[in-house]
């Protein structure tokens, strides 16, 4: 018999879904989202992205990396541009109010973080993400 809670996607998703609604509480006060924060800290670690680029680096398919920009873009916090050199790529930047939010919304990650690891002592936490990179791995992503 196959029990779910010996499942390791299992409990990985639960975990990804518990700290995903801790970090929607906390954003839903600056009308984000989490998928909306991810497309901002990506920016933050590297502004002026290829979309396409963009997207890859959030395993995001064309059609939500597009309508997370197009949310994020209403909301002026990024822009979208054409590439200078190719016209075919579109280029995403973060507006002045996109990069403000930087200190604000970063501490709130931060919290959850602490939030979720407060029964990990260091070298657990460090063996978990391993663990987890490793996973990852294992599955080709």
């Amino acid at each position: 018999m196959f029990h779910l809670e010996d499942s390791l996607g299992f409990l990985v998703n639960r975990a990804a879904f518990a700290m995903r609604r801790a970090i929607e509480e906390r954003l839903a006060r600056h009308g984000l989202t989490a998928p909306q924060w991810a497309v901002l800290c990506r920016l933050w670690e590297q502004e002026d992205q290829p979309l396409g680029a963009l997207g890859r680096s959030l395993y995001f398919d064309k059609p939500t990396i597009s309508g997370i920009t197009d949310r994020l873009a209403a909301k002026k916090l990024l822009v979208r541009v054409r590439d200078a050199r190719d016209r075919r790529v579109i280029r995403v930047r973060l507006t002045e109010a996109g990069r403000r939010l930087e200190s604000i919304l970063v501490p709130l990650a931060r919290e959850v973080n602490a939030l979720a690891a407060r029964s990990l002592d260091a070298a657990e936490r460090r063996a978990l993400g391993s663990l987890l990179a490793r996973l990852s791995s294992n599955l080709g992503v």
